[in-house]
């Protein structure tokens, strides 16, 4: 039974790696129509779970949420399988156009576009079916009110600047919030009221909080950047403050913190990326220090895809790992007109060049590449692994409980503004 489970994992997760466009985020209703209603390889609980737990952690959420989903069907075997089969089919197109973008033809690159298009009408159904289910998953008209209002309050912070886009405005976004703001704000409300939403004492100074934190990060600068740096570590003083209170008043959890399965299974991570990267030793002293790189930018990319680009910049063009010409000309280029997690196809294009400037050979650009996938997706998994332990531990305190209610709604307000951003740079562009 559970061979065939695991056969099963690694055959959905390469078809929707394989699919997935949009960005992470975009591909939990992918995920969730394949593995819930398709396969029933978990419960709906099971898989809302594992989109909570990668929502709070750094990496690339889809690698994340297949690796929970592999966890729970086959264990290890199936964590591992289940992140490298999502990662996989985006990772290698990116090294196979890259060894093949010098000599790509107009042509090509238009039916690249094409069926990038098409694929991108597919996704919009998808994420506008999930925020109907989001709706209908309430359990009554109040909640349900509640559920929009969420919604349509994330979606207008989130998708401001790509509505005055569509209308022809040139207003500069009041808030403009990014996906990583957006959570990091709805955590913070959530550690700070303990999960109890209905303390206004708590809730209502929190919301305010917030808006001044959208205000100072927004284009319009409608107030000073320079007291963001004191504000944030205020919110993040009052948020631990919140998680200590939760915690000492939560009565504990029965489940022991799985201390010894925690460590073989960062164990397996590590081995993973060693024996994946042995060719990437042989060529060069660089690799231990490419992968630790490779680490450090996937356990700074909260914010999806658009914001590890930013990440991915500063940690190897600005240090001179990769060109800057080399890497928004052919790597993000690339990376964006293909499926999969934008960091596993960054990861995987940056170790191409590394290795392929070291002689000129493209074999040892693939086995560099080989070296950066495999980083990617065991940050990934390695980081789940740690946060889902956590997560088991304290799985009876309030904030997880409030978490799992709200997080749809919450991605369901971004996966909207996901869709109008696929709309304007993939489908806008073929009528305008």
């Amino acid at each position: 039974m559970k061979q065939q489970k695991l056969s099963t994992v690694i055959r959905n997760m390469l078809k929707i790696g394989l699919i997935g466009f949009g960005g992470g985020t975009a591909l939990i209703p992918v995920i969730e129509a394949e593995v819930v209603e398709r396969s029933e390889l978990v419960t709906e609980d099971d898989f809302n779970r594992d989109v909570t737990i990668a929502s709070i952690t750094p990496g690339a959420l889809p690698v994340e949420v297949a690796a929970g989903i592999g966890l729970q069907a086959a264990g290890n075997a199936g964590m591992i399988a289940g992140a490298v089969a999502m990662a996989f089919p985006g990772a290698f197109l990116t090294l196979l156009l890259l060894i093949l973008f010098s000599g790509m033809n107009s042509a090509l690159k238009a039916f690249i576009g094409f069926l990038a298009a098409l694929i991108s009408v597919y996704i919009i159904v998808l994420l506008l079916r999930y925020v109907q289910g989001t709706l209908k998953q309430s359990a009554n008209a109040r909640e349900k009110l509640l559920f929009l209002f969420v919604i349509l309050s994330v979606f207008a912070l989130s998708a401001e600047k790509n509505l005055y886009t569509l209308l022809h405005l040139s207003q500069k976004p009041l808030f403009g919030a990014s996906s990583v703001q957006i959570l990091a704000a709805a955590f913070f409300v959530i550690l700070f009221t303990k999960g109890n939403l209905r303390e206004w004492k708590r809730t209502l100074p929190a919301l305010l909080l917030c808006l001044v934190l959208f205000l100072c990060t927004g284009e319009a600068q409608l107030l000073p950047a320079r007291i963001l740096p004191f504000l944030t570590a205020f919110m993040i003083m009052l948020a631990l403050l919140g998680l200590a209170q939760s915690v000492r008043e939560t009565r504990k959890s029965k489940n022991t913190f799985p201390g010894k399965n925690l460590l073989q299974t960062v164990f397996l991570w590590f081995l993973f990326v060693i024996l994946l990267s042995l060719p990437a030793f042989l060529l060069t002293r660089r690799t231990l220090s490419f992968i630790g790189t490779g680490f450090l930018s996937s356990i700074m990319s909260f914010g999806g895809g658009d914001a590890y680009l930013t990440v991915a910049q500063g940690l190897f063009v600005d240090n001179g790992i990769v060109s800057h010409a080399d890497f928004y000309g052919s790597i993000v280029t690339v990376a964006n007109a293909l499926p999969g997690s934008i960091l596993c196809k960054i990861l995987t294009g940056v170790g191409y060049f590394l290795g392929y400037q070291l002689h000129g050979s493209v074999l040892d650009g693939i086995g560099m590449a080989v070296c950066g996938f495999a980083c990617s997706v065991a940050a990934s998994g390695s980081i789940y692994a740690i946060v889902w332990a956590l997560f088991q531990k304290y799985e009876n305190l309030r904030i997880f409980t409030t978490i799992r209610h709200f997080i749809r709604p919450i991605v369901s307000g971004l996966l909207l503004n996901v869709a109008l951003s696929l709309f304007l740079s993939v489908i806008y562009p073929l009528f305008s």
